[in-house]
């Protein structure tokens, strides 16, 4: 079966240790200013990151209030000083599992305690002291996901960077193991890889991508129970699964044509040259002509290893043709014969050398029967023949899958210089095989011998779009062909670093509030309502469709709502605190849109506007000069007008009465307020982090002594204290920067 492929890409977690002064979790804004005040100061430090590239929620924006000043600008060379500074290492896609050994402050040890900190790195599957960036690879790749550095306004790939100022600039793979229909597979072919390349019309590409993972897919199209399409998650949600075996079957038309390029000997093959030639380097003479012998070759000519396959007769119970029980199936109707004939040529074309009668001396074959034992390299299927015997009471047609796994089982021994030898291994691959077959009969009815469906192009794509690619990375191998530095790597495994830390300093920032769990605002309800993450985006210099665009026609609106306090002082939300961002963030959009869009109508509906920081309020006062109109009233609700575009927003207005009134807007923005972070806080081991009542980290005071919390050693910093502006994170980090050093300097606990 697939057990040990299963197990070989599930592996074994790489384990290493290493100690710092500190470590900062979290590469937004507070938590590089920290790192960086902290490294100037001659300190060690770790940024702990959870994303491929740090920068946090600041790099997403386009401008920063009340300046307007590039978001871009003031990101970009931070995060450079960062990652490149000689005391400043960091870990990207990287999560904290645990910190342990934490003590509360009222402990009095006599030394400060240590911090035993456990990261999960992981794996991006591309090695990032190769890579340059080229992104070549995303070029190529056929799984699109939804771009999460542009709200998912846009799509991305499965192999990505992150933005185009991402630091490091190096590709990601996102990938969550194999899909069920690869994993499922016991010939070990990656199903999920060639539909994906069907999906995108490289047939051709999908074909060569199955032929890398087995041989014999003609017949496997024709004769396989159809596994993979029983694991198919399309399938187990209850509509019809995606027709992997059919596809397959349309993709032999395509597969490459060629005659085999490995040259006949000088002179005949004789056992002499067999008994010299035993070893490392020396071919692996295999003796037979059935599926096992003809797949092992297959797998070993893949390899790079020379494979010789010296034509035998009855040694799977049929009449010796290269085959073996195939031309039974051939002769019953269920594979054509041209099938196995073009199953047999791309054996041929892969490297194996199938010597003829004319190229063995005579008497050859006899010979290697009668002094088998003393011949190391050379494979005889005849020892085997009891495989074929095991199944011939089974439908051995269904089986041929099994065959080949053997087959692949065996080539992996040979290449690890050891001999395969003896039964009760492979006996158990078709026991196993046979069991499952029978288990998926009953399950269909018998339905699983169904011939495959003749498929045009048209409807072989259309099916293939079917697939919801389920563990996201197809693995079709066309990023390996593009990347120009063989910087693809599919071996990574997951990392486990243990570090030993004197201090830890939490920078995990904030979550933004889910609108989507406010149904009666209508968003993911209803098209033209997004977020104003999401409208930041819109308005960005690297924004997606270098235009503000309403999603659900493409049209320019021409008369915006802003929904202030979208998730925030909401008690029915959870939330009943204000955010202290969302006014300012929004009067930033509101002015923004007025330059990109200067016929638009701006209307921002509020409950009281909070300008609290130095030029916020001449900055609110600007929006209104500028034209934007301030409702105060609470908003119920968002419907949809007639046409099926505009928007028309439900509010009660508290300057009139607290009448309820309604107003049409082509486009509505949620300002979404700001939420914890709980991840950090529930790694802690050994004493509980204060939070307040929203979930935020507790500082013991936040204006005498900022950034210490109740735990010794342990540090807080910028918005995962509290919701905070960019000008009150830097202050804060540097404020934090301090207590760490004056902690780690100071001698007693």
């Amino acid at each position: 079966m697939n057990m040990e492929r299963e197990k070989a890409d599930k592996g074994h977690k790489n384990i290493r240790k290493v100690s710092f002064d500190c470590v900062v979790v979290g590469g937004g804004i507070s938590g590089m200013e920290t790192a960086l005040n902290l490294a100037n100061m001659g300190f060690k430090t770790l940024i702990v990151e959870k994303e491929a590239s740090i920068g946090g929620k600041m790099i997403l924006l386009s401008k920063v209030f009340p300046t307007l000043d590039c978001s871009s600008c003031i990101s970009t060379p931070k995060m450079a000083e960062t990652f490149n500074h000689e005391r400043i290492t960091v870990f990207t896609y990287s999560e904290v599992k645990s910190i342990e050994n934490a003590q509360s402050s009222d402990s009095s040890p006599s030394e400060k305690p240590s911090f035993v900190v456990r990261v999960k790195r992981r794996p991006t599957y591309v090695d990032p002291s190769k890579c340059t960036g080229c992104s070549n690879c995303e070029k190529v790749c056929t799984v699109p996901r939804p771009d999460q550095f542009n709200e998912g306004l846009i799509a991305r790939r499965a192999i990505y960077i992150p933005f185009p100022q991402a630091v490091p600039k190096k590709a990601v793979i996102e990938k969550k193991g194999l899909s069920p229909c690869s994993r499922s597979c016991p010939a070990g072919i990656r199903a999920h890889g060639l539909v994906a390349l069907t999906r995108n019309g490289r047939f051709e590409r999908g074909v060569l991508r199955a032929m890398q993972d087995a041989p014999f897919l003609g017949a496997l199209s024709g004769l396989c129970p159809r596994f993979c399409e029983g694991a198919c998650t399309m399938g187990k949600r209850g509509n019809k699964p995606v027709p992997i075996r059919d596809i397959t079957a349309f993709l032999l038309t395509f597969a490459p044509t060629g005659s085999n390029d490995t040259a006949s000997p000088a002179t005949r093959l004789s056992l002499k040259d067999i008994k010299g030639a035993e070893g490392e380097d020396s071919p692996v003479y295999i003796v037979g002509s059935g599926v096992i012998a003809l797949s092992l070759s297959y797998y070993l000519a893949r390899a790079g290893k020379d494979a010789i396959l010296l034509r035998d007769k009855g040694n799977d119970g049929a009449e010796g043709e290269l085959g073996g029980f195939l031309w039974d199936a051939v002769r019953d109707g269920r594979i054509s014969r041209d099938i196995l004939l073009k199953d047999i040529e791309l054996i041929k074309e892969s490297g194996v050398a199938i010597l003829k009668d004319d190229e063995i001396e005579e008497g050859l074959l006899e010979d290697m029967h009668r002094e088998k034992e003393g011949l190391k390299g050379v494979f005889f299927e005849g020892s085997y023949r009891d495989l074929y015997k095991i199944v011939e009471e089974k439908g051995r047609y269904e089986l041929l899958p099994y065959f080949v796994s053997i087959a692949r089982s065996m080539s992996e021994d040979i290449l690890r210089g050891k001999r395969p030898d003896g039964l009760s291994g492979y006996e158990q691959i078709l026991r196993d095989g046979i069991e499952r077959t029978e288990r998926l009969n009953k399950d269909r009815g018998n339905g699983s011998d169904a011939l495959p469906i003749y498929m045009d192009m048209e409807r072989a794509v259309n099916e293939a779009g079917r697939c919801l690619d389920c563990a996201v990375c197809s693995e079709c191998y066309e990023c390996v062909r593009a990347c120009p530095a063989s910087a693809i790597d599919f071996s990574m495994r997951e990392e486990e670093v243990i570090v030993d830390a004197k201090a830890v300093v939490a920078a995990t920032g904030f979550k933004l509030f889910d609108a989507a769990s406010k149904p009666l605002l209508g968003y993911n309800r209803l098209p033209n309502v997004i977020t104003a993450m999401e409208m930041d985006r819109l308005l960005s210099p690297t924004r997606p469709f270098n235009a503000v665009l309403r999603p659900s026609d493409g049209k320019v609106p021409a008369n915006i709502a802003f929904i202030l306090c979208a998730g925030s002082r909401d008690k029915t939300a959870e939330n009943p605190w204000c955010s202290r961002i969302c006014c300012m963030y929004s009067i930033k959009q509101a002015q923004l849109l007025m330059g990109a869009i200067p016929i638009a109508n701006i209307t921002i509906y509020y409950i009281d506007i909070r300008a609290f920081g130095k030029g916020y309020e001449a900055f609110y006062q600007q929006a209104r000069a500028m034209g934007t109109s301030f409702i105060k009233g609470k908003v119920s609700r968002i419907e949809q007008a007639d046409n099926g575009h505009d928007l028309f927003v439900y509010y009660e207005d508290m300057e009139r009465k607290g009448k309820i009134r309604h107003a049409r807007h082509d486009l509505v923005v949620l300002s979404t307020g700001a939420v914890s972070n709980h991840s950090l806080a529930k790694a802690i081991k050994g004493a509980d982090a204060a939070t307040d009542e929203a979930g935020f980290f507790d500082e013991v005071s936040s204006t005498i002594e900022p950034s210490i919390s109740n735990i010794k050693g342990l540090f807080v910093v910028g918005a995962a204290t509290g919701p905070k502006d960019i000008p009150d994170c830097v202050i804060h980090a540097g404020a934090c920067a301090a207590q760490v050093a004056s902690y780690l300097l100071r001698g007693e606990g």
